[in-house]
This record gives C-alpha cells, sequence and structure tokens, in this order.
C-alpha cells in the first residue's frame, strides 16, 4: 500500500484544531501577562495629573495670581497611549479574554499553515518518487494471560460470556419495599 496524495483540505481542518489546542494555553498565559504589563502601564500614565504650584484664583494683595498647570501626559505626549490603554486599563479581564481568543486563533492558523506547507511538499515528493510504501500483514489475535495461566482460546471465552449471562440474567421475582 502507497500513500500517494494526501489532501490538503483535511491537513488544514487537523492543523487548525491541533493549533488551537496547543496554543490555548500559552495565549492565555501570554495574554494574561500583557493585560497586566499594560494595566500597569495605564495605571502609571493615569496616575499623572495636573499639577499646579498653587490653587487656582489665588489673590496676593488684591492681585489673581496667574495659574500655570504642568500636564505630564501631554507634556511628553503620552495622552494618546494613555487613551488607547484605557479600555485595558479599566477591565483587564476583558482585555486578557480577548487576548486569549485571538491569540489561540492566531495558533490555529500558523500550525495549520504549517501542516498545509508539509502537505504540499509531500504531495510534490509522491509525485516524483511514488509516495511512501507501507506493507500490511495480517496480525493475529493477542491472547492476554495472567501470569501462571495459559491464555483460553477464544471460543472459551464465547462460552463463558454467555454462562456468566445466564447467571446474571434478568431476575422476573417482583420486589417488595
Amino acid at each position: 500500500m502507497a500513500v500517494g496524495r494526501v489532501r490538503v483540505r483535511s491537513l488544514a481542518r487537523v492543523g487548525f484544531s491541533i493549533g488551537w489546542a496547543v496554543s490555548v494555553l500559552p495565549a492565555l498565559l501570554a495574554s494574561a501577562l500583557i493585560a497586566w504589563v499594560l494595566r500597569g502601564i495605564w495605571g502609571t500614565l493615569d496616575g499623572w495629573t495636573p499639577w499646579s504650584p498653587w490653587e487656582p484664583n489665588t489673590r496676593i494683595a488684591g492681585f489673581t495670581l496667574p495659574t500655570p498647570e504642568f500636564r505630564p501626559r501631554e507634556a511628553l505626549r503620552v495622552d494618546g497611549l494613555y487613551q488607547a490603554l484605557a479600555p485595558i486599563g479599566q477591565h483587564p479581564l476583558v482585555g486578557a479574554a480577548l487576548g486569549t481568543l485571538v491569540l489561540t486563533v492566531l495558533g490555529g492558523i500558523v500550525f495549520a499553515l504549517g501542516l498545509i506547507l508539509a502537505g504540499w511538499a509531500y504531495n510534490l515528493f509522491a509525485r516524483v518518487t511514488g509516495g511512501i510504501e507501507f506493507e500490511l500483514e495480517p496480525r493475529e489475535p493477542r491472547h492476554i494471560s495472567s501470569p501462571g495461566r495459559e491464555a483460553r482460546p477464544t471460543g472459551a471465552r464465547r462460552e463463558r460470556a454467555a454462562r456468566e449471562a445466564e447467571r446474571f440474567g434478568e431476575d422476573e421475582t417482583p420486589l417488595r419495599w
């Protein structure tokens, strides 16, 4: 028997199934770590509130002092990053779940693509060489025996099963409660 070619469609299905199953745990760990780091960055940026040296509308000797205000996020130009990280910073579990989903699907696709490429390579190899040949031989049935006992033939097993069926068969006597 020779395997002349493999179907790429079945390789894609099997590859995606194996790929997502293999990548679900690493995806969960990676997305949880990424969500934790991004939440930490967002928390740091969230703590950078505008600062001024005195309260607004402070008066000294009848004059209102101008109120300079320092906004660190705007000064460092990270306000856009702060706003982009806000959904993950406020809901890290949702971010981790979505990250797990995306990374798991991506892992399945990558594994499927790898298996598809291997299938194409095998099909090309099989076209040139005729494929991988297998020799199949009928196998004798195995008899499992306990140490010190000989294996019983198949007919004896059937007879024993019939005796047990008679012995443990249904009892027609009515039940009393």
